[in-house]
């Protein structure tokens, strides 16, 4: 982690980046489901003034993780994303094609003004450890996470299909202490991931083997504020785009 300089009367900014990572096991029945929660954090320093700027992404209204510049220190929790995303399965297995509930928000948890941006990774592995590799044959299509509210949330890449990593930018100031409009509402792994098997024979036996035997799907969230101080510069230095040109200043 990179540390924040500090000096007397100095123009600073912080940008903060969470990440969360969630993983669920899928079985050859989809029957077993876990959650593990991956985090790190980075510090990125430019030439604006220092303030308390601070981040939270909300799960279904609730906050998962946040993290908080407060003088000289970060205060920080952190949790897991859909730990009850099966809560209301009976036997706990993860139905295809059903939608669960998955409201993400970001809620402005400093002091100051910022802008907000989010990074949705949505990828396959399988295998544990350092044994563990993506599954480049398995869409993150698959991985239906609903997106919702696009007046409110810019995505450069509206129609772009079958991508890793998604961008959103918040359109506008978050003030202190507010929440952004859901940025999704749903998710739901696509029935056609069953649909890939592969039939051998052997001895009279047939046996099938689903694509998705052993696979885990990965949802990864990651949150970013800038001070809106100098906003134009601030994001093209933080985020390396143009802020004007997205249409979000």
């Amino acid at each position: 982690m990179k540390k924040i300089s500090r000096a007397s009367r100095s123009r600073k900014i912080t940008y903060m980046l969470l990440a969360l990572a969630v993983i669920l096991l899928l079985g050859s029945a989809v029957g077993s489901t876990r959650a593990a929660l991956t985090y790190y954090s980075e510090n990125y320093t430019a030439q604006i003034r220092v303030g308390q700027i601070g981040v939270s992404l909300l799960e279904n209204g609730n906050t998962i993780t946040r993290r908080d510049y407060d003088g000289d220190r970060w205060v920080e929790t952190s949790g897991a994303l859909l730990e009850n995303m099966l809560a209301d399965e009976k036997d706990g297995k993860l139905v295809l094609n059903k939608k669960y509930t998955e409201e993400l928000t970001v809620e402005n948890s400093g002091s100051i003004d910022e802008y907000v941006r989010v990074r949705i990774y949505k990828y396959w592995t399988k295998g544990e450890g350092e044994n563990q590799k993506k599954v480049t044959t398995l869409s993150p299509d698959l991985i239906r996470l609903n997106l919702i509210n696009g007046g409110q949330w810019v995505n450069p890449e509206p129609d772009a299909k079958n991508k890793e990593c998604i961008e959103l930018y918040y359109k506008g100031i978050l003030p202190s202490g507010k929440k952004t409009a859901a940025f999704a509402d749903t998710i739901a792994i696509d029935g056609q991931i069953a649909q890939d098997v592969t039939i051998t024979t052997k001895d009279n036996i047939i046996t099938t083997t689903y694509k998705y035997d052993g696979v885990e799907f990965h949802l990864d969230v990651e949150v970013d504020a800038v001070q809106t101080h100098n906003a134009q510069d601030a994001i093209k230095s933080a985020w390396g785009v143009d802020a004007a040109a997205l249409g979000i200043l």
